[in-house]
């Protein structure tokens, strides 16, 4: 089956695609180097500690897109509250 090369969308997935390479390469050099008969230990301990910093690092940069995304837009509308016809009644006219 031919591989289709991967073609990232936006910056984001840029990023999270590089922090997924990196680790990949991290995992294929400590698989290479660990002794034999202990690669399994070796590759686990690896993920467990790399493999939850890039979810960590891909749920950040996630979030600062969209706190930059919001910042851009301004704030969001939302409706106002009115206050009670009553309150907001002006003074009847002064009579002679």
């Amino acid at each position: 089956m031919p591989e289709t090369p991967l073609t990232p969308g936006s910056p984001l997935q840029r990023q999270i695609a590089q922090m997924a390479l990196d680790l990949a390469a991290k995992l294929e050099a400590q698989a290479q180097q660990a002794p034999r008969g202990a690669v399994l230990g070796a590759c686990e301990a690896l993920l467990l500690d790399q493999g939850r910093r890039l979810l960590r690092d891909a749920l950040a940069a996630t979030l600062q897109q969209q706190i930059d995304q919001s910042e851009k837009k301004g704030a969001r509308r939302a409706p106002v509250p009115a206050d009670t016809p009553a309150a907001t009644k002006g003074q009847a006219p002064a009579s002679s």
